[in-house]
């Protein structure tokens, strides 16, 4: 009998790692997103579709996949693992750098589209409580493909890039609400639905506040000790435990296993380790989502899509077209041009993958009856296996509105709006390298280059730079330095250097500025600038050598690194 029920986990098992290792990587090729293709394949292979001809072809059976108990609990699995590195990415600097659109535009657009949708449920015929699920999980768009776009485009320095990702991090962040909202309504019906209510936020306060006062003193000491005295694998382990820890403690306090995560990545996203955890942790997320969404597919009868199939394609279209008619008006009231709103309301009007995760749960519950949330959950992935068409119609549409606002001119510079951002003068390789690091840990910057061949090439490219000549005083003032948190200077030319952090200090005398040199005799003069620090362009070519000859020669990474830190230092003392 075990060996028997080794037997078909093994089976599973290997058929999961050949769509993992051949299937998705072909569709990957046509530019389908690992995600969909997931979705793709646990349609072909479950039940409803290859499992629905194994009678009359026996040898499909070994191939076809079925909902099993472990095959959910891995798919849950996937969901505790995106809630994770959810947390661990919202670094408190992160937010507070977003916070005008994250809780502003963020939130409006949930309660906004959470209403609307509800409405129209309620409308249709649906009790409160599932028009409630369907409003607030048909209001949250797919993280995992639109991420994973911006990623690609290097869009998350563009002002759609932050527009839309600011409105997904609040949608991750609606998650855990929604999930205890679940919890109320899977209460026992003879049950006082207001003090179960009560209690359970009690529980959940309780156990979340002390969750995360006893991990920020235990957490940050373990993980120094393991990083000292242990390996690679010994961080992920500790890593896993983490995790394993935080979502059990929250399963045992009757929450969700994965608010429990998220507040685990909330711990260690403050930690020096956040990266390398991310790294080491982000392929065990990829494959256990891929798990959820193959998991969703199975369920998923397209039988019940040649039945219906007006209805469906109407839904899909109303939803995408209520979504993007809500989207774009509130990016516009929070100042965002016709061109990003128009692109962030086309990228983000599809449903994703918690929209899933709240109508499974629905059906699971018994909240709905099979065949409404079969409807909904085929609508869901519809909308989201249309996205990669739409997410490059957002991009051409924004461009073509730049261009018909611009009259064939360069647009105009726009005040900044952001608070803390970074400008970057000169957007060469050295300036594009930098801004990509940046905005990597979520810092806003603003471009300028006085090249308009160039320019036009990284607009293309969802760079936020814009055409102008540095030395003109009209382009500080630009800039908006007064809100920024420092200047970065990139230019080519020294003389021009020098004007440009001369015109920057005359009218804001305090501004910390960081300054390309060509050698040690331009450092040295840049550095009678008051607060401005200079950076020969030799120095990090030298010293990245260096680490890595030092690394041949048997150093550790950080010893390498240290020891070449050092030797500038003394360098430069001497």
């Amino acid at each position: 009998m075990k060996e028997s029920l080794l037997l078909n986990v093994l089976l599973e098992a290997g058929i999961f790692l050949a769509l993992a290792a051949l299937i998705i990587p072909l569709l990957k090729r046509f530019k389908v997103p690992s995600v969909l293709g997931y979705l793709i394949a646990g349609v072909i292979f479950g039940p409803y579709s290859m499992g629905a001809f194994t009678e009359s072809i026996p040898m499909l059976s070994y191939i076809t996949l079925y909902e099993t108990a472990h095959v959910k609990m891995l798919a849950e699995l996937g969901i505790i693992m995106l809630l994770f590195v959810i947390g661990l990415e919202l670094t408190p600097q992160r937010l507070w750098q977003m916070r005008h659109l994250v809780f502003g535009l963020g939130s409006a657009q949930v309660i906004a589209s959470a209403v609307i949708i509800g409405g129209i449920a309620f409308l249709w015929g649906n009790n409160l409580q599932l028009s409630i699920l369907f409003g607030l999980g048909l209001s949250l768009s797919s993280t995992a493909i639109i991420t994973q776009w911006i990623h690609e485009q290097k869009m998350f320095t563009a002002p759609a890039g932050r527009a839309s990702f600011s409105i997904l991090l609040l949608q991750d962040l609606a998650v855990i609400p929604i999930l205890f909202l679940l919890t109320i309504f899977a209460a026992e019906p003879g049950e006082d639905m207001f003090m179960f209510t009560v209690k359970s936020l009690a529980i959940m306060a309780f156990a979340a506040t002390a969750m995360y006062m006893i991990g920020q003193r235990i957490l940050r000491p373990v993980f120094v000790f393991a990083n000292q005295h242990g390996g690679h694998e010994v961080l992920m382990a500790l890593s896993l435990l983490t995790i394993v820890v935080s979502a059990s403690v929250a399963g045992f306090a009757g929450l969700s296993m994965a608010l429990g995560a998220f507040i685990a990545g909330l711990l260690l996203a403050d930690t020096e380790y956040r990266h390398e955890i991310k790294a080491m942790i982000v392929p065990f997320k990829g494959m256990l989502l891929g798990i959820f969404f193959l998991s969703f597919g199975m369920g998923i009868n397209l039988n019940f899509i040649a039945e219906k199939p007006v209805w469906l394609a109407l839904s899909v279209i109303g939803l995408m077209l209520t979504k993007a008619a809500l989207i774009y008006p509130l990016c516009r009231l929070w100042k965002q041009s016709k061109a990003v709103s128009a692109e962030a309301a086309i990228m983000l009007s599809q449903a994703g993958e918690f929209g899933l995760l709240v109508i499974g749960s629905a059906l699971t519950l018994g909240i709905a009856t099979e065949d409404v949330g079969q409807f909904m959950l085929i609508t869901v992935g519809l909308t989201m296996f249309v996205t990669p068409v739409i997410t490059p119609l957002s991009r051409k549409v924004g461009t073509w509105i730049e261009a018909r606002e611009s009259q064939g001119e360069h647009i105009p510079i726009p005040e900044s709006q952001e608070q803390g951002h970074v400008a970057i003068f000169g957007f060469g390789r050295m300036g594009q390298t930098i801004a990509e690091i940046l905005s990597g840990e979520g810092v806003s910057i603003i471009g300028f280059d006085n090249d308009a061949r160039k320019v036009d090439k990284l607009k293309s490219c969802s760079f936020p730079v814009y055409f102008a000549d540095s030395s003109k005083k009209a382009v500080v003032k630009a800039a908006g330095l007064e809100r920024a948190l420092c200047a970065v200077i990139s230019l080519d030319e020294p003389h021009a250097t020098k004007k440009l952090a001369e015109n920057i200090r005359k009218v804001h005398p305090h501004l910390p500025i960081y300054a390309r040199a060509e050698d040690e005799k331009e450092e040295a003069i840049l550095e009678k600038i008051p607060y401005v620090d200079a950076v020969p362009e030799h120095l990090a070519v030298s010293q990245g050598l260096a680490e890595k000859v030092l690394g041949e020669a048997g150093y550790s990474v950080d010893e390498a690194h240290k020891i070449a830190i050092m030797s500038e230092l003394d360098k430069s003392k001497a």
